[in-house]
Parts: C-alpha cells; structure tokens; sequence
C-alpha cells in the first residue's frame, strides 16, 4: 500500500449551478483558485479532485501535494 505523505486538501465554494452551465467560466475559476494555493509544491501537483453538491450549490474538494 501507498504511503501518501505531504497532502493537503482545500475546499472551493460555493459555485452556483448556473456556473457550472457555462463550463469555460467554471473551469477558469477553478483554474485561478488552484493556483491561488500557497503551500503546494507547483501549480501542476493536482492530485484529485471532487464536487460535491450542498444545498443546490457545488463544492470542488482539491486534493494536492505540499510543498
């Protein structure tokens, strides 16, 4: 088994469901909020993420490597 060290887990919210209509305007939001974050080791260490729907709003789960 895989020993999964240096992990960090961000939270991106709330995106309407009328972004998530217009995916180019979605997919640059989540872009720029990926690339906003401090402590990853690059900007390509993306390892998964998630959405998640919560009261009729999406959530994106980013899961990545520390730096």
């Amino acid at each position: 088994m895989a020993a999964l060290t240096k992990i960090g887990v961000k939270m991106f919210g709330p995106f309407s469901p009328r972004e998530f209509t217009d995916t180019s305007t979605l997919q640059s939001a989540i872009q720029t909020d990926i690339q906003a974050i401090a402590d990853s080791s690059s900007t390509s260490s993306v390892i998964d993420t998630e959405v998640f729907p919560v009261l009729g709003n999406y959530f994106v789960m980013v899961t990545y490597q520390l730096a």
